[in-house]
């Protein structure tokens, strides 16, 4: 006898699912909505369509305790209606049956549209610590290979700010993906906004990255000599001591500014040095 849990999840849900007339009033938002981000414009042109044509699928809720709805899949549906005014639809009512809705609006989301790749990924990432499943289950569940659910879960291994320029500039998956080699905020950070300004191919990302691991990386010794600037100007005048003791004619001067620190050295030009060693 076949598992049931093991069964595709619309084959476990024919039949236990019934349409019925919802009020847009009585809908709340789902919560676990994999999707972040919904373009107005993608909404216009839904509303248009509803407008000329009628809803052509229905929306997926199901019943809560208080009476009400949760939306399970259908966000843009329910945003498009909505702005045209509509009181109710048509719904498909869900049993209330826990990781199997769940589970339902992260496919739909996936198959109507697909999400941006770390919304998928947080999509996983939420699901799996809800539910308490491994890697291996989820992708079984979702009918994908795990290396597949594994590659995008690594992408949350980049900080919001590498994210974020990676949106902004509309970079792939594959472009995440080469920065994960570069350790460190800054330097992922770095290489993202060169590939979004010199518009860099996937290959030569890969490229600029190998060329950065390579690199020796100096810039925190610098960091940690400018938190006190008093180190800089102890070397200069320490500079200007030791070349005053080879009867150089080398001064230095400190004028200090509320903001700032000028450090002025005064070296004489090396014809008016021989002219002084001459005279004497």
């Amino acid at each position: 006898m076949t598992d049931r849990m093991d069964m595709p999840l619309m084959r476990r849900l024919r039949g236990a699912r019934q349409l019925a007339r919802v009020r847009l009033a009585d809908i709340d938002p789902n919560p676990r909505q994999p999707r972040r981000c919904f373009p107005q414009a993608s909404i216009d042109s839904l509303a248009a369509s509803i407008r000329r044509y009628g809803l052509l699928s229905p929306m997926l809720v199901k019943r809560t305790a208080s009476g009400r709805y949760e939306l399970i899949a259908g966000e843009r549906r329910l945003r498009a209606l909505r702005q045209l005014g509509c009181e109710a639809a048509d719904s498909l009512v869900l049993p209330d049956s826990g990781q199997d809705t769940a589970l339902m609006a992260l496919a739909e989301n996936l198959h109507r549209e697909p999400l941006g790749y770390f919304e998928e990924a947080e999509a996983y990432r939420a699901w799996m610590e809800e539910h308490g499943l491994a890697q291996e289950e989820l992708a079984a569940r979702l009918m994908r290979s795990p290396s597949a659910v594994a590659n995008k879960l690594r992408l949350l291994k980049l900080p919001g700010t590498v994210r974020e320029e990676l949106q902004r500039a509309g970079l792939s998956e594959r472009h995440a993906r080469a920065l994960l080699r570069l350790s460190g905020e800054e330097r992922q950070l770095a290489a993202a906004r060169q590939a979004a300004a010199d518009r860099l191919s996937v290959r030569q990302l890969e490229t600029l990255v190998e060329r950065m691991l390579t690199e020796p990386l100096s810039v925190p010794a610098v960091k940690s000599l400018c938190r006190d600037h008093r180190l800089f100007v102890n070397a200069i005048n320490s500079t200007v001591r030791t070349l005053q003791k080879s009867n150089a004619a080398v001064t230095s001067r400190v004028v200090e500014r509320e903001r700032e620190v000028d450090v002025i050295v005064t070296i004489p030009r090396t014809t008016d040095v021989r002219l002084r060693a001459a005279s004497e």
